[in-house]
């Protein structure tokens, strides 16, 4: 029967539940002592009979109580002993109402609190087949039946006195049991809410940090993108100022010029990383991030190498992330061809297809060597920020050397992310 499976072990109480309980014990000692006075008071019995003994038993079935979730199985077994004790030796005081919830208590905490299913099913099978035996049994023994007769209606008087009664302990044993089994799978499905609970919360963690990893990622690849392209530019524009300075100061100065631009560039871009990562800043002057419509400004037509820009097709709107990604691809192909390629020209191409868009960067310089690692691989990320750049747009790249010399770099991806 699935409604009596128990396939999941309840905790133990917690120290506090078993604080509560010892304090509670005290009481429900003390409540069953009262109901008894009551009970004897209501009959007119003046002097217990069997002097003060029927109290400490009452005292202990109360008391009993307290270690209900404890010791479920051992205060079942207990308390039913004590009710057998208490209808043997003094009969009546069986029927006192608090002695019945007593032990009606005792086999509900058994089944709510148990966490050994074996042993629970054998201790209530032990616990019914004594009481429905001691409940029989009794029926024999003389004046517990009030005798042969008709009870004015269907059935005899002793008949129905025995029904009655079977189904009076039937409805109470096994209502006792239901009531257990209803609060342990209660307890079930809130421990299994807060197991899945607790996963998915974990998960969640999980996802943030995979998210914070990644931002990071996005962040350093970015940072790497703007300082390369800047700095490279502005050592070769120095380079070059440095060599005919002396000889033409005029082009010394437009050299001058274009490092002043770079470098402001490129501290307006850091700044704008380093935003980013100041928690809770939310100032509003922020420069946007760059996208392709930055791209011709990657041209230098005065420098070495040369960059020229050419695009191709009508613009049309492009999501942020690609935008943004292709213009980081761009940057970076160029900042290698300036570094590594020893190239004269480098030409970059934006082509606004139909649902993607295509950037390309090709150069004249000597390519890779061997077929080893790319110039731009050895003792860098550019390439490798290009991959990923590539991986995570889901788009089509080329990226190796041109059959006629030098390098190409050219990725499309869709314009719009899915």
């Amino acid at each position: 029967m699935t409604w009596l499976t128990r396939d999941w072990q309840r905790p133990v109480p917690t120290p506090r539940l078993l604080r509560n309980d010892l304090v509670l014990g005290v009481v429900l000692a003390l409540l069953s002592v009262l109901s008894l006075v009551v009970f004897r008071s209501a009959g007119g019995v003046a002097e217990p009979e069997h002097g003060n003994e029927s109290y400490l038993w009452f005292v202990a079935a109360g008391g009993l109580l307290g270690l209900r979730r404890r010791f479920p199985l051992a205060v079942l077994l207990l308390e039913s002993v004590i009710f057998v004790v208490i209808g043997e030796r003094f009969a009546d005081l069986a029927l006192v109402f608090t002695i019945q919830m007593v032990l009606f208590t005792a086999l509900y905490a058994a089944w709510a609190w148990s966490r050994t299913a074996r042993a629970l099913y054998a201790t209530t099978l032990v616990v019914l087949v004594g009481m429905f035996g001691w409940l029989f049994w009794s029926f024999t023994q003389p004046g517990m039946l009030p005798g042969e007769g008709d009870g004015g209606l269907l059935l005899p008087r002793d008949t129905a006195v025995i029904i009655y009664s079977v189904a009076i302990n039937v409805v109470y044993f096994f209502g006792a049991i239901a009531w257990g089994q209803a609060a342990w799978m209660s307890a079930r499905r809130r421990a299994l809410l807060e197991a899945q609970f607790e996963r998915e919360r974990g998960h969640q963690v999980a996802e943030r940090r995979q998210a914070v990893q990644a931002e990071r990622v996005r962040i350093a690849r970015d940072l790497h993108d703007v300082v390369a392209h800047h700095v490279s530019s502005i050592g070769i524009q120095a380079t070059g100022a440095r060599r005919i300075l002396g000889r033409d100061p005029d082009r010394a100065a437009g050299a001058l010029a274009t490092i002043e631009a770079s470098s402001r560039q490129a501290v307006a871009q850091m700044h704008q990383l380093v935003g980013l990562l100041r928690e809770g800043d939310e100032d509003s002057t922020r420069e946007p991030q760059p996208g392709l419509c930055d791209v011709l400004t990657l041209a230098d037509p005065h420098g070495v190498p040369r960059v020229e820009v050419e695009v191709v097709g009508q613009r049309t709107d492009v999501d942020g992330s690609v935008s943004l990604n292709l213009f980081r691809i761009a940057q970076e192909a160029v900042t290698n061809a300036r570094r590594h390629a020893q190239a004269k020209r480098v030409l970059v191409t934006l082509r606004y297809l139909d649902d993607t868009v295509e950037v390309e960067v090709v150069d004249d310089g000597h390519g890779t060597r061997d077929d080893g690692p790319a110039p731009a691989d050895e003792g860098g990320f550019g390439l490798a920020g290009i991959r990923e750049r590539v991986a995570m747009l889901g788009a089509h790249h080329e990226i190796g050397n041109r059959p006629h010399g030098g390098f190409r770099v050219r990725v499309r991806a869709p314009r719009q992310t899915r």
